[in-house]
């Protein structure tokens, strides 16, 4: 991640543990994805065709990867947030 805006100067590190928002939203984003796929999931008839364990080894792989990919999507709508709450000043150094 980038120290600062390059275009702006602005701080992306405002204090420590400030990304708890980023990881939060992290969590949220693909808690959603995995429990829509799992609602549409259930219109569909039990399939057979995998066992049980693939099912789960399948889920526990998909929500590592939707948590990777979705991290910095969320991460920068934590800064949107937080900037849109309470806007920042650059610190000029």
């Amino acid at each position: 991640m980038l120290l600062r805006c390059s275009v702006c100067g602005l701080s992306y590190f405002r204090e420590s543990g400030y990304y708890v928002g980023g990881m939060i939203f992290t969590y949220a984003l693909t808690a959603g994805v995995l429990l829509a796929v799992y609602l549409v999931l259930l219109l569909f008839p039990d399939s057979k065709v995998i066992t049980e364990n693939w099912r789960i080894g399948l889920w526990a792989v998909s929500a590592f990867v939707l948590s990777i990919v979705l991290s910095r999507p969320a991460y920068s709508l934590w800064l949107s947030v937080d900037y849109w709450l309470e806007p920042w000043r650059v610190e000029r150094s």
